[in-house]
């Protein structure tokens, strides 16, 4: 990765964030000590910024140069021989955490490995600027959380969620998307839609409840959803 590639994914995470409500340009400008039209010069790739503006930027931020690597470029840095090549590791967290961006190491619950080709092949679609997000993460549900979501009698649930898929839009034609979302506080599974300004959850089982939650003045929908559900390990 060159410092070029490197200026590009800070400009992206920055973007994220203020899309996300996290930072303003001014806010962000006033604590780096740059004027605003600096940093939004930056921002629109009009300018890069020296090595100690930008030490200066991950600091206010929070994060390091690692936080700006894509997991593939990690990866090609710390690639194994072998088989463990062929797995990633995917971290395990509490259901109300898998709304954070990254995880610390003690939030982490443990970790499972899933096949590296198996998590290439699946399509993100990111509604809600989500480009700093570690990807796909794991959480366990029981089934009052689960609420006939899914067809089958269980007692507690394991999915693997991809984060960076928030939009409606089917993964497959004339297939609803199974979501993880965060309602109140809680993590739900079932199918979503919109009615006005309402997020709609419905289970796959016509009989069990369905959620229905007011979007709040200045959210998008896509803040509600914690990711496509793209594989799911029930204990019976």
């Amino acid at each position: 990765m060159t410092i070029k590639d490197l200026q590009d994914q800070l400009r992206n995470h920055i973007r994220a964030r203020i899309h996300r409500g996290e930072w303003t340009g001014s806010s962000l400008s006033r604590q780096a000590g740059f004027q605003q039209g600096h940093l939004s010069n930056f921002l629109n790739g009009r300018r890069g910024l020296s090595v100690e503006a930008m030490d200066r930027l991950l600091e206010i931020l929070d994060i390091g140069v690692l936080d700006l690597l894509g997991a593939d470029d990690i990866e090609r840095r710390v690639m194994l021989p072998g088989p463990a090549a062929k797995v990633e590791n995917i971290a395990m967290v509490s259901a109300e955490n898998a709304v954070l961006a990254r995880f610390s190491a003690n939030q982490i619950l443990e970790t499972h490995s899933f096949r590296r080709s198996f998590l290439r092949k699946l399509k993100p679609n990111d509604a809600g600027g989500r480009i700093d997000w570690l990807r796909f993460v794991l959480i366990k549900l029981d089934a009052r959380s689960v609420g006939g979501a899914l067809p089958l009698e269980i007692s507690q649930v394991t999915l693997l969620i991809d984060r960076h898929y928030s939009s409606l839009r089917p993964y497959r034609r004339s297939r609803p998307n199974l979501y993880a979302l965060c309602l109140q506080q809680r993590c739900f599974l079932g199918y979503v839609s919109l009615a006005g300004d309402q997020v709609v959850l419905r289970p796959h089982d016509p009989r069990a409840a369905v959620e229905v939650v007011r979007i709040e003045r200045g959210r998008s929908y896509s803040e509600y959803i914690v990711g496509r559900v793209c594989y799911v390990g029930a204990e019976m």
